[in-house]
């Protein structure tokens, strides 16, 4: 009787280890991973992206249709090259000074790149702390932003 418990309790420890490496070592930085793809720089960018914003093609998000708040929560500077990141469809582009200097995020922002197979760059993010933001990597031209917006009832 003895024996079997104590072969039950090293099963059970086996698969736990195992299971935990196992996630572990998936999470890595190769393709289809969202670890590393979005780099948050110590410095903010959003005022220097702005000044500059017709070099890059410029995406903003407004808040969800639920949210009580009215404003924009992000925006992407994606650059003018042949790489492609997929954005769903909350996302708006702006195409004129008057909508970008219309679109302005309210609360404190955080600027990060966003990064591609071998960590090449796509473009920027700005956006807001309270929001989850994640960037897989569909292939060398593609990456796949995902965001979600996190309402914030203390504002």
């Amino acid at each position: 009787m003895k024996k079997s418990v104590h072969l039950n309790w090293i099963i059970i420890v086996l698969a736990l280890v195992f299971g935990i490496t196992a996630c572990a070592s998936s999470t890595g930085g190769t393709k289809g991973s969202t670890r590393g793809n979005l780099k948050r720089l110590k410095v903010n960018k959003e005022g220097e992206l702005r000044r500059s914003w017709k070099d890059y093609t410029v995406y903003k998000r407004g808040r969800d249709v639920a949210s009580f708040q009215k404003g924009f929560v992000a925006f992407v500077y994606k650059l003018d090259n042949d790489k492609k990141i997929n954005l769903d469809d909350q996302w708006i582009k702006v195409t004129s000074d008057e909508m970008k200097a219309q679109a302005k995020i309210k609360e404190s922002t955080l600027s990060a790149e966003i990064l591609g197979h071998n960590q090449e760059l796509f473009g920027y993010l700005i956006y807001r702390p309270a929001d989850i933001v994640s960037v897989r990597i569909v292939d060398e031209q593609t990456v796949q932003l995902n965001y979600r917006y996190n309402r914030n009832y203390t504002q």
